[in-house]
């Protein structure tokens, strides 16, 4: 096939972070996140067939750092086709991007976002598929909240109940309240919310993993059963309302509040069938747990990743604790870069 090379487009998504939220943001609770910068890129290159107008069918090779070899699929594009794997799917979708459909695109994926860490892998996958496509097709004019939406209709296809924050926090980046497809920055381009979190903030990784469809799937019956949707939206609000006044007040004057408010959190997720039991014992004997320094699931839960809070000297022994079953600090800070094209 004779073809001519077009133009390249680049992506790059930051990871994501919950702070609160979990479960409550499905029934209209609002959610606090905060980007990562953990990354993942997508080179995107599309090919034309020499004096062809559009190509009836496009060949979409596609890499990955964490795959051998590439895959590659034949698309006609006068049939409807989708797909499981989220990279296909997005790789699909992403050609809607050309009136003009190219005889060939090839997607380049390198990520360092651990999947077992909860750091939004999936949802960032989406986002920049699309966004190196679109960034070649557009001219390099992307409207984000268009593009974010077209990648929450595609993780919905996986996961059905997604409520969107994580591709709104790894879009914007920064630190955002989300409620029901609303966000608003609390960082305002000013590093000393990011800051005051990185100091009494910890995020610790390497359990099992806690994959996100199967995991909400067991809370989220665990919950009806019980029928504590409204004892969980209760304290989930009180716990955004908590990390609010933290990051708002002089020093650490509200680390208290937020410590209570955050045990309290726990207490009921620690009920629920999900809820990391090695983390729990591994931490419980601690001095100073739920007083100067506490803990809590982040996410869909299960042994994902877990927040320590509270001033550094208070979490020296809760990190050590961890390092003992084979926990670790994630290497990633806070950040305010969201999606970027190039």
């Amino acid at each position: 096939m004779q073809s001519e090379f077009t133009m390249t487009g680049h992506a790059s998504a930051p990871g994501k972070l919950m702070l609160a939220g979990e479960y409550s943001v499905l029934d209209g609770g609002r959610a606090l996140a905060v980007a990562l910068d953990g990354e993942l890129q997508v080179r995107c290159d599309a090919f034309h067939e020499t004096g062809a107008s559009g190509s009836a069918t496009t060949v979409l090779e596609l890499h990955s750092n964490l795959w051998p070899e590439p895959k590659t699929i034949i698309i006609d594009h006068d049939e409807e086709i989708s797909s499981e794997d989220p990279y296909v799917d997005a790789a699909i979708s992403a050609l809607s991007a050309w009136a003009s459909k190219p005889a060939k695109v090839i997607f380049q994926v390198s990520a360092n976002l651990d999947p077992t860490h909860g750091a939004g892998s999936s949802s960032a996958l989406r986002l920049a598929v699309l966004a190196s496509a679109k960034h070649i097709a557009a001219g390099s004019l992307i409207n984000l909240a268009e593009l974010a939406d077209s990648a929450l209709e595609l993780q919905r296809r996986g996961q059905p109940a997604a409520s969107g924050y994580d591709i709104a926090v790894q879009s914007r980046g920064g630190l955002i309240e989300f409620r029901r497809g609303a966000s608003r920055s609390l960082s305002l381009r000013s590093e000393d919310h990011l800051d005051k979190l990185a100091s009494c903030v910890t995020l610790m990784v390497g359990g099992i993993g806690a994959p996100t469809g199967p995991t909400m799937k067991i809370f989220m019956e665990w919950l009806v059963v019980r029928a504590s949707q409204t004892e969980l939206m209760q304290l989930s609000e009180s716990m955004v309302d908590a990390w609010q006044e933290f990051l708002s007040a002089s020093e650490n004057t509200a680390l208290p509040a937020l410590i209570k408010a955050v045990a309290e959190h726990r207490a009921f997720m620690a009920e629920s069938p999900v809820f990391p039991q090695r983390v729990a014992t591994a931490l419980e004997n601690i001095p100073g747990l739920d007083v100067s320094w506490t803990w809590k699931t982040t996410g869909a839960g299960g042994e994902d990743a877990v927040l320590l809070i509270g001033a550094a000297a208070a979490l020296i022994e809760p990190r050590l604790a961890l390092a003992r079953i084979g926990w670790h600090q994630s290497p990633f800070k806070f950040t305010q870069q969201g999606l970027t094209t190039w």
